[in-house]
């Protein structure tokens, strides 16, 4: 019986003892030279950058970088973000939009628009990035054409 309570004992006690760094599971690790020689790597593949110090997955044709979220902000003017602990609080703001016209010339698409009756926006896309859009806004006549739209001033 004293064998049996003895052994109980032990094995309850490993059981509160703290983790060993040597029985934690580590990703592979690979330079940035040696991660983008990977001969064929596997779609869904994850490792460790020890260039860059960041965690790597592999899409369908290259590398991705995991990027935690610390902090969202927008540019956009109808979309307010606030972060509250690490809990983001995304609110949209939509204007009256009139007049929609679009244009293109062969660097960019301009979305061209009147906003609550009183104000314009034009919206101007790269071609070569269409998440990369300037603004331009004013009072007065709507630009509605591709020279209009063209001579304005972006930021």
């Amino acid at each position: 019986m004293k064998k049996i309570t003895f052994l109980l004992l032990v094995s309850s006690n490993v059981m509160f003892s703290q983790i060993d760094a040597n029985s934690l599971f580590g990703l592979p690790k690979a330079s940035t030279t040696e991660m983008n020689s990977i001969s064929l790597p596997n779609e869904g593949s994850i490792l460790y950058n020890t260039t860059i110090k960041g965690v790597y997955f592999r899409d369908d044709t290259s590398w991705q970088m995991l990027t935690p979220i610390k902090n969202i902000t927008s540019t956009d003017p109808f979309l307010t973000i606030n972060n509250n602990s690490s809990v983001f609080e995304i609110t949209t703001t939509f204007k009256d939009v009139t007049s929609e016209l679009m244009f293109e010339d062969d660097d960019y698409c301009y979305v061209s628009m009147i906003e609550n009756g009183t104000e314009y926006l034009v919206i101007r896309y790269d071609k070569t990035d269409i998440n990369a859009e300037m603004r331009s806004t004013g009072t007065g006549a709507q630009p509605s054409t591709l020279a209009e739209v063209q001579a304005l001033t972006y930021n």
